[in-house]
């Protein structure tokens, strides 16, 4: 017979008779490696070790909601208005209004005090994904725009002052997201006026299987998209090519949109307002419509075929423009809200409860403790 392996040996030593006894104890707790496994456990499993490991399992599920990450996902967007990033080739007119698609998840951090995902959280993904889109859909004339800003010493010569500034932004919402449930966050340019863009984003739940029908910009995605997705299918025959529509969801009892938010924002150069149409045409998303004759080959050319087609493309694009601007007629007149604005008479002024005190007299408060009130 065989002799048993040294480790089989060790094994089976771990089973022993017990003393004036015919029946066998086991496990030997006694052995030298249930010990050793003890004492390890032990030491990995100390206070010092717990709460680190706790910390360690928070900062990784609430990674999103944590100082900085924030700029980051911004600059992540940003960073599609470099040269390098950008994608090839460029946007053409006809993917004006084509959404741009993000996924997110909503993490315990971002939760309020009924359970779901808090309103004012909306607002921080509206951010990131607003960025993204003018980022890529108006990288080229922001660079156009902002020319050479690369750093002169022995001229001085000051970078430029171009900026995106946010004007406005109102959210409406449909339904909860619970915590860590994934949604993903449609954005799309909806109108333009004299001076501001107006952006549309939608939260699209994760569980509806809602997918784009067509990608246009990453032909590598398209491949990736599954044959039987689920997508609507939109009637309107400038979107006859598009994605997926999400306003006409908007009208469905089924609506897999859970919020929509809407954004108003202006294009600077230091003080000067720099009007939308001005910086789609830096970006050669504006077609345009030549002579009788024919035109300029050169401006046919970039805006996609002959002057018939372009024709038929800027009439498009201007009948969504004034679709889109009805749309966002509410969110056009909220800069007159500020002539609502009179301080003859206030009602007091309430702490906010922050430091030590604020603490302390608010939960003796709540919990009856004590009638002293903190204003």
């Amino acid at each position: 017979m065989n002799k048993l392996t040294p480790s089989v040996a060790e094994g089976f030593s771990l089973i022993s008779m017990a003393p004036n006894s015919t029946s066998a104890s086991f496990v030997d707790f006694d052995h030298s490696i249930l010990t050793a496994w003890g004492t390890s456990a032990a030491q990995l499993l100390t206070w010092s070790h717990a709460w680190k490991l706790f910390l360690l399992v928070v900062v990784l599920l609430n990674l999103k909601a944590f100082p900085l990450v924030y700029h980051l996902r911004i600059l992540n967007g940003v960073r599609f208005v470099l040269r390098s990033q950008r994608h090839k080739p460029d946007i053409q007119p006809d993917q004006l209004f084509q959404p741009l698609v993000m996924s997110s998840r909503a993490c315990q951090m971002e939760v309020d005090a009924l359970g779901h995902k808090s309103n004012s959280t909306y607002f921080t993904d509206v951010d990131v994904a607003r960025a993204h889109l003018i980022s890529t859909v108006f990288g080229k004339g922001i660079d156009r725009i902002r020319g050479d800003t690369s750093p002169n010493l022995l001229t001085k010569r000051p970078r430029s002052n171009f900026t995106v500034a946010l004007g406005a932004v109102s959210c409406t919402f449909r339904r909860e997201i619970m915590p860590y449930e994934k949604y993903d966050m449609w954005t799309r340019v909806l109108s333009w006026d004299e001076k501001w863009l107006y952006v549309v984003t939608h939260f699209v739940s994760k569980g509806a299987q809602i997918e784009p029908k067509s990608i246009s910009l990453y032909p590598r995605q398209q491949q990736k998209l599954p044959q039987d997705g689920h997508h609507n299918v939109n009637d309107d025959p400038f979107y006859a090519q598009q994605p997926y529509s999400p306003e006409k969801q908007l009208r469905s009892a089924k609506s897999p949109v859970v919020a929509s938010a809407l954004s108003k924002v202006v294009f600077k150069n230091g003080r000067i307002t720099i009007p939308p149409h001005e910086m789609l045409k830096a970006c050669d998303l504006l077609p345009v419509i030549g002579p009788a004759d024919g035109g300029d080959e050169k401006q046919q050319s970039q805006s996609g075929g002959s002057s018939s087609e372009t024709a038929r493309l800027a009439e498009a694009i201007e009948a969504e423009r004034q679709q889109g601007l009805r749309q966002a007629a509410l969110l056009a007149g909220q800069i007159e809200l500020d002539q609502e604005f009179h301080s003859d008479v206030a009602l007091g002024r309430h702490y906010d409860g922050l430091g030590i005190e604020g603490v302390v007299a608010t939960l003796a408060q709540l919990f009856k403790l004590s009638s002293y009130q903190l204003i």
